[in-house]
Formats: C-alpha cells, structure tokens, sequence
C-alpha cells in the first residue's frame, strides 16, 4: 500500500514539473513521463495554422493521427508545441535543426507556438537568433491544435506522425536526440 502511494505521488510530482503556459521560469528540467503518453484520441475536424511568414499549414485530424494537406505520403511530421520562455524548449532547438537538415527530404517539423502575447516581430527575432529552420505557427489556431492533442497545458511537448498521418509517439519535456531520431526513422519507414 505504502509503494502504491509512493508511485503516486512521484507521478503527480513528474506531471507537474514541466513549463506551464504562465511566463514564470522554474528553471527546472523536465522528465520524461512513460505512463499514458501515447494515449492521445483525436476526433475529425480541420485545422488551419498561420506561419511567421504568412503561410498556411492546413491539416485534418482523423482517428489514426494528422492528415498534413502539404505533405500528406511525403513527410514524417513532428508537431512541436514550445514556448520561447522555456528552458527545455531552447535547449531541445539545436536537436530539432540538425535532425530537420538530415533528413530535410522526408521529415518536416511544425512548430507550435503556445504563447497568447508574442508580436509577430518577436517570434521572427527568435527564429532568427536560434537559427530555426522550420515553420512557426502562432496564433489562436494554435491553442486549438494543442487541446485536440490531449489537451496540451505544459510544454515542451511533441508528437510524430508518419508519412501517411498516423501517430507514432508523443513526447514530454526534454528528449534526447537518439530518441527521437529513433523514432523518426520509423515515422519516415512507416
């Protein structure tokens, strides 16, 4: 009885730790919950995401996972819902360029920002100061996406979907690159 409680409350202590959607820092690094973080539902409805450069990604969620029109049998896609102020989101931006340019052909990352209060100019300094390479999305489509996708209330959180729009995996807070690289290969093979 006593381990069970214990388990508990070392979940309930993990389910808290990440980066909320308040603009106070902890500082604190996020670790990886295994328990339930696959089990995300989607239900049928259509999305439209504005990018910093004034594109749209459009997509339609199904039950398997995300139909991206753009790349839809082209692209493995790793939406990445992050925040500029969190510190697990910046350091996990080196990783998410480099695996962006080495498998640029078969992979793309939408990137999600979760942030009600960043002008346009701001986002596009930040893009511009981290190098990105992929597109970022604001705005409020953005908080609609990241209710359908389990209702997202921390971040850094992502999810990878295959070539053909079925989910893979979802991941929290800070994840090593082997990891998620592993993970792509299969999106991209699949």
């Amino acid at each position: 009885m006593r381990k069970n409680i214990l388990v508990i409350l070392v979940f309930i202590g993990i389910l808290f730790s990440g980066c909320d959607t308040k603009t106070t820092i902890d500082g604190n690094v996020i670790a990886k919950s295994k328990d339930d973080v696959n089990n995300v539902e989607f239900i049928s409805q259509s999305f439209m995401l504005i990018t910093t450069d004034e594109k749209f990604i459009s997509f339609r969620s199904t039950t398997q996972g995300l139909d991206f029109d753009e790349y839809k049998d082209k692209k493995a896609v790793l939406v990445d819902i992050f925040a500029t102020w969190c510190p697990p989101c910046i350091e996990g931006l080196p990783t998410l360029i480099e695996l962006k340019d080495k498998y640029k052909d078969d992979f793309e990352i939408v990137s999600v920002l979760f942030e009600k209060d960043k002008s346009k100019e701001e986002i596009l300094e930040f893009i511009s100061k981290h190098g990105i390479n992929y597109p970022i999305t604001m705005g409020e489509e953005n908080f609609r996406l990241a209710k359908e996708l389990g209702d997202v209330t921390k971040v850094p959180e992502m999810f990878l979907f295959s070539k053909d729009g079925r989910f893979i995996n979802r991941f929290i807070g800070k994840v090593s690159k082997e990891e998620l690289e592993k993970y792509i290969k299969l999106a991209i093979e699949n």
